[in-house]
């Protein structure tokens, strides 16, 4: 279960591939309600896609926990490879803690409460106000932007890692 010097154990590759495939599930879907026309289906939908956001910020929440109470096993590449990774990996923390709290906060901003799943309202901590409206609407368009970007460049690392590399970065996260 616990990551070694050598490995990461089954939680914390469980974590990470359950938060990549809900990452990825609501960034598409994100993108599916953009596109619909207003009315009950889309509104459903964007529940959805909002509830999942607050699954995966407490996800990281939890990784990161997680994170602290376990060692993170030593990097393979070299140094300068291994800042790289420890940048990425740092960027990739702070752009999926940003875009579902810039979403709940614009829900909030825009004069909406959510309900997770359309059951569990969740308390309110900020008040309607369009000017700060406007801005979050940036926020959370510009950081899943920063975000695909960001996945796409760890996923290529990884292949690189695993094909050109040929070292046990990719088999790590895969099989511990």
């Amino acid at each position: 279960m616990r990551n070694t010097f050598d490995g990461y154990g089954w939680m914390s590759r469980a974590l990470h591939w359950f938060s990549a495939l809900l990452i990825l599930g609501v960034m598409i879907l994100g993108l599916v309600v953009e596109e619909m026309p207003k009315g009950p289906e889309r509104s459903g939908l964007m529940n959805w896609h909002q509830s999942f956001g607050v699954v995966i910020l407490a996800l990281v929440a939890l990784r990161l926990a997680w994170r602290l109470v376990n060692p993170v096993p030593r990097p393979l590449g070299s140094p300068r490879t291994q800042r790289l990774a420890s940048m990425m990996h740092w960027l990739l923390y702070a752009l999926v803690i940003a875009q579902p709290l810039s979403g709940l906060l614009l829900i909030q901003v825009e004069g909406h409460t959510l309900a997770l799943f359309g059951t569990i309202p969740l308390p309110q901590v900020m008040a309607e106000n369009e000017g700060l409206e406007e801005i979050l609407e940036g926020v959370h368009g510009s950081v899943w932007i920063l975000l695909a970007v960001a996945a796409a460049l760890h996923t290529a690392a990884a292949l690189k890692h695993h094909f050109i590399d040929r070292d046990r970065t990719l088999i790590r996260m895969l099989r511990g």
